[in-house]
């Protein structure tokens, strides 16, 4: 079956063989941008061979994410509404900074078994959705066929309207891991009826006896929140390096303009101070060279850790 490249790219991420991490996102207070997109190592061998079956015209897997990222841009540009992010409960904890926009939402494919979109075996589109990962974000509907749509406008044979789409829910079953968060039950993002209208509420009815205690986590449940915790401490500390270095490129920055406005200046006491803040523009320039270690290596934990967690989860979920 011919496939539609849009529907392919998403495919693309929702299977694992192309993810997103923070530092290939960047959020410029509107919209979202893709500096890059990354490879599971684990399938880069036979990601060309992959494309291949259904595009014989890609020449590299470097073209192929070239492709992918313009795929990307389009639907950032074109989809609306954009749902703004104090709108979005807070226990779904989005990895990019931002409102949530459709990279946004393709960062969440990356991520276990939250939303899938794809092409069913008669053509049509296919979008499969936690309805936990729905009752998170209002106007999901909305900005999902939005999506959808967008995606469709980008080729030649399903602009035509053609094609069905079919949305599918899917109960909450398990716990699930979205954006490194443990959830639970599932907090609606909409307003209870009450507060909306400003009613009193009912007063709350006597207090029954206890439950009896939740029975224990399964073994599986219990290694999906250990690949959780340990995707997200990964994330912690590449994000506290990263705050760290910004800090101390900022004082670096206030030296070097203290430095500029003395060397404008004569006398001995001009000459003491300004070797006094080159000492210390010399000692932050070694901080700053240390942590660029250190974050190039948590970045680096931090994809392998990921790309772990993903190939863990899908095997899980067999």
């Amino acid at each position: 079956m011919q496939k539609a490249f849009p529907i392919f790219a998403m495919e693309l991420f929702c299977d694992g063989w192309l993810f997103l991490t923070h530092s290939d996102v960047t959020w410029d207070g509107l919209s979202h941008a893709v500096k890059r997109i990354r490879i599971n190592a684990d399938k880069s061998e036979r990601l060309l061979s992959h494309a291949r079956e259904h595009f014989t015209d890609v020449p590299s897997n470097i073209d192929l994410c070239q492709y992918v990222g313009a795929t990307l841009e389009e639907l950032e540009k074109h989809v609306e509404p954009v749902v703004p992010r104090d709108v979005v409960s807070p226990r779904l904890q989005l990895l990019f900074e931002g409102d949530l926009t459709p990279i946004t939402l393709v960062q969440l494919m990356c991520v276990g078994d939250w939303i899938s979109v794809g092409q069913g075996n008669e053509g049509e589109i296919r979008v499969t959705y936690d309805e936990r990962l729905a009752q998170q974000i209002s106007g999901f509907g909305l900005f999902m066929a939005s999506f959808v749509e967008s995606l469709c406008s980008q080729s030649t044979m399903l602009s035509d309207g053609s094609v069905a789409t079919v949305f599918e829910a899917r109960p909450a079953t398990e716990p699930g891991i979205c954006a490194f968060l443990e959830m639970g039950d599932a907090v609606s993002a909409e307003p209870e009826p009450e507060d909306a209208l400003g009613v009193e509420p009912e007063p709350e009815p006597e207090p029954e006896p206890a439950p009896e205690p939740a029975p224990k986590p399964s073994a599986k449940e219990q290694e999906k929140l250990r690949i959780a915790r340990e995707v997200k401490a990964a994330r912690d500390k590449m994000e506290e390096l990263d705050k760290a270095r910004v800090a101390l490129l900022n004082q670096l920055l206030v030296l070097r303009h203290k430095h500029e406005q003395l060397s404008d200046q004569r006398g001995w006491r001009t000459i003491v101070e300004m070797e006094e803040v080159g000492r210390q523009i010399d000692a932050l320039s070694g901080q700053v060279d240390q942590l660029d270690e250190q974050l190039r290596d948590a970045r680096l934990a931090y994809a392998e850790t990921r790309a772990a967690s993903l190939q863990a989860l899908k095997k899980l979920g067999q």
